[in-house]
């Protein structure tokens, strides 16, 4: 008997503290994505290349975006981030850098709720430094996840892969030396800032 009344109670007190948790997500209805917004994130990216001496492992970074929301559906997005990455023989450093102009557009469950799911795509400018310096403009796309936690306040999660071939940048003028097909994985994860209220 009083195992079943500690257990009731202890049911009471954790169902309260979910609604305590989950209140403010329940207030954060009806928010819009439209207007400007920036923010930062966690970038992290790993790098397979056909023909290399070793794929990149994972690496971690930084990153940055601002974009303007054009209605609750699409958003026009600007993104860096910058990794580091190691080859798995753990000799090997580069540097991965990223400049996107990327397309959003939400897919669900609508402007009533502070939940969007997003699939993304566009452009990509992206540099490899490794002693040698690579460069290319690739076409990359994605999806991910943004929930409000308030009018100003939204955290997001994207996965984005980059297709295409980096180009040793001496060799530019030569479609082939030094070049490498590579397909380019990226988690983000961070923040945005929507600079004005909905």
């Amino acid at each position: 008997m009083a195992f079943t009344l500690a257990r009731r109670q202890l049911s009471g007190v954790i169902a309260a503290g979910l609604a305590l948790a989950f209140a403010p997500l329940s207030t954060a209805t009806a928010q819009s994505t439209k207007g400007l917004f920036l923010g930062i994130q966690y970038a992290g990216s790993s790098l397979d290349a056909k023909s290399a001496a070793e794929n990149l492992d994972f690496g971690g970074g930084f990153g940055l975006h601002a974009g303007i929301g054009l209605n609750n559906t699409v958003s026009v997005l600007a993104n860096f981030d910058r990794s580091v990455l190691s080859g798995r023989s753990g000799t090997t450093s580069v540097t991965v850098s990223q400049y996107d102009a990327l397309l959003r557009l939400n897919l669900f469950p609508g402007a009533g709720s502070p939940l969007r799911v997003f699939a993304t795509g566009g452009a990509t400018a992206r540099s490899a430094n490794a002693g040698r310096d690579f460069e290319e403009i690739a076409p990359t796309a994605g999806g991910g996840v943004q929930l409000f936690l308030s009018p100003q306040l939204a955290v997001n999660g994207t996965a984005l892969w980059t297709f295409g071939k980096l180009t040793q940048a001496a060799q530019l003028s030569n479609s082939t030396v030094g070049q490498y097909e590579t397909t380019q994985t990226r988690i983000q994860v961070g923040g945005s800032l929507y600079l004005f209220g909905h």
